[in-house]
């Protein structure tokens, strides 16, 4: 099962806050995300405990095209599993309500 440290993102615990869309589609890019939504088994979304903040345009820059092509919330969720405290599991839940709310345009 592969899994995706977001750690890298945050500067190694130097950066607590992640935001804006653009931020998120390079992110997406550089962790390849692409290719993982294809993958058979499911991936984990490591979460460092320092990283207190995904703003939903940054989660919707890194996960939309993810979002549309899982189609819901179950299916996105059963194939990103997320390991985080509660805080940021209630973040990545509105940016999720949010894309199916009012989907994100793309690119």
């Amino acid at each position: 099962m592969p899994t995706i440290d977001l750690s890298p993102l945050t500067d190694n615990g130097r950066i607590h806050n992640l935001s804006g869309k653009a931020k998120g589609i390079d992110a997406r890019r550089e962790l390849n995300l692409d290719d993982l939504d294809q993958a058979p088994e499911h991936v984990t979304i490591a979460v460092p405990d320092d990283l207190y903040a995904i703003s939903p345009s940054f989660f919707l820059g890194l996960f939309s095209q993810s979002l549309a092509k899982f189609g819901s919330r179950d299916a996105f969720l059963a194939h990103y599993q997320f390991q985080a405290d509660q805080a940021v599991l209630d973040q990545v839940n509105d940016g999720i309500s949010q894309h199916f709310i009012r989907p994100v345009a793309l690119g």
